[in-house]
């Protein structure tokens, strides 16, 4: 009998235990599935607002953008305007201008947007003239690229049209007709010629050489500007 009662017991102690266990493991399994669903859920929260926040950045940046295009392009179609009270002379050395800055921009713009930022960092961590400079625009290569390629570009290549056709009104003022068609189409041509292989050529060259046109542009853009208390080096995902 005293077996069969020693038996007894440990048999009830065995499955209070196991119970407890059970039990036990029933709760940490509760309060782990609780965690990661709160974990879950505030990654997505933070992936929602995350998305607002870069929809409102981006229309921020449009709205933005479109009054710095109307202002650039009311400046230099005033500029173009006046050069049409001097010598046709006057309006082709601002033609030239203008395309050789739409070149350059774009060339700034593709360097930004396909530059290495590796190199830069490091150059930052031992405080390289222009590498502050040059950290802001890789990290803000798509605005840059905005910039330079579409509205710098854009207004450059409306208002040398607008030049162009004021250049050849004056130089064929006394020619015939005939000649006058000839005039404005070879013209137009040299001009859409130029801009489109000045572009080619200096996009190659922006590609290869990204890094030292980025840092060009920083340590000119470092006469103007000089941001303090930059974080220089890459942050770890």
């Amino acid at each position: 009998m005293n077996l069969d009662d020693n038996n007894k017991e440990n048999f009830k102690s065995n499955s209070e235990n196991n119970l407890e266990v059970n039990f036990t493991d029933k709760q940490t399994l509760k309060e782990k599935s609780i965690t990661t669903n709160i974990d879950s859920s505030s990654t997505q929260l933070r992936k929602k607002i995350s998305k607002t926040k870069k929809k409102n950045n981006g229309l921020i940046w449009a709205f933005k953008i479109t009054f710095i295009t109307l202002f650039l392009a009311a400046f230099f179609s005033l500029i173009s305007e006046f050069t049409n009270y001097f010598h046709y002379i006057i309006s082709i050395i601002l033609l030239f201008i203008l395309i050789f800055l739409s070149l350059i921009a774009d060339a700034i713009g593709v360097a930004a947007t396909s530059c290495n930022p590796e190199p830069i960092y490091a150059l930052a961590s031992r405080k390289e003239p222009g590498s502050k400079q040059a950290l802001l625009l890789i990290r803000n290569a798509e605005k840059v690229s905005n910039i330079c390629c579409d509205v710098i570009g854009d207004i450059c290549g409306i208002v040398s049209g607008a030049l162009l056709i004021g250049i050849t009104y004056k130089f064929s003022a006394s020619f015939s007709e005939s000649a006058k068609l000839i005039i404005n189409i070879a013209a137009a041509s040299i001009v859409a010629g130029f801009t489109v292989g000045g572009k080619a050529f200096f996009k190659n060259i922006s590609v290869r050489r990204s890094k030292d046109i980025v840092l060009l542009t920083a340590r000119f853009i470092s006469i103007f500007y000089n941001p303090k208390d930059m974080p220089t080096k890459k942050k770890k995902k």
